[in-house]
């Protein structure tokens, strides 16, 4: 009896190892460029980068900008809907928006909203808002740029973020310590401790992580992360879109096919 519960419980783990997700990426290609930061690819192939403070979108040999000198640097850009691109001014407190030949279509600036928020973080949400972070009350705030009001806020962090990104349904913040997980109404689904990632990309139900030069990925809503198997190299920033992992080094661009298994 105890020999078969024995076989039971060691066939029972042996599954459980083998129906755990993991994720290879096998590489495709390298590009060199000449950008001076690299923000990432939408559905429709366009190259996003950053070069003397200026936007550019590249698809084939068709070039488009956008600065803006008298908002200043560009800190982030989220490229998640083409239609819709989100840049964060963080000098002027601004964020404007873009179409998918990045003309403006509309400049918030939170210095003449009330009531004030200091905006640190920006992510695309549906129809007619966007996620801010306030680094005041450090709560992200889903808010209506056609209305200048706020849907609704999450209940604060308890740190400052370091990185936010959304998807659909949900959007997602990294601290110093912790990741968070809300859905589209604010509430909370999933917060978790890790090891000190910097940065990380959303990708259907994979989240990759990075730590200094070695990229880390979660599957299936696990709190578990694993290392994903790519040669050492300086990664600089990356993107996911499209089953593609895109690795910038600063000079060079590598592409890898992600396979989930």
């Amino acid at each position: 009896m105890m020999k078969k519960l024995s076989f039971l419980i060691l066939t029972f783990f042996i599954c459980a190892v083998q129906a755990q997700d993991y994720v290879e990426a096998e590489f495709l290609k390298k590009t060199k460029t000449e950008w001076s930061d690299f923000v990432g690819v939408d559905r429709f192939d366009k190259y996003y980068y950053i070069q003397d403070n200026t936007l550019y979108n590249k698809r084939d040999e068709k070039i488009q900008s956008y600065s803006n000198l008298q908002l200043g640097e560009i800190n982030e850009v989220q490229v998640f809907n083409a239609l819709k691109v989100v840049i964060l001014h963080k000098r002027q407190n601004t964020v404007v928006l873009l179409d998918n030949r990045l003309a403006e279509l509309i400049e918030l600036n939170f210095n003449t909203i009330s009531p004030y928020r200091l905006v640190n973080g920006v992510a695309l949400s549906s129809d007619s808002s966007i996620w801010v972070y306030n680094e005041l009350t450090l709560q992200l705030e889903l808010f209506d740029y056609e209305t200048n009001k706020t849907r609704l806020k999450t209940l604060p962090l308890d740190e400052q973020k370091v990185s936010m990104n959304s998807d659909y349904n949900n959007v997602y913040v990294l601290t110093g310590s912790l990741f968070y997980e809300f859905n589209y109404t604010g509430s909370l689904v999933r917060k978790i401790n890790h090891p000190g990632f910097d940065s990380f990309r959303v990708f259907n139900d994979i989240l990759l992580f990075k730590r200094d030069n070695t990229i880390f990925y979660r599957v299936n809503n696990s709190d578990e992360f694993q290392i994903l198997k790519i040669p050492k190299n300086l990664i600089k920033q990356f993107f996911v879109m499209n089953q593609t992992l895109y690795i910038y080094d600063g000079e060079f661009l590598h592409h890898y096919q992600l396979i989930k298994y």
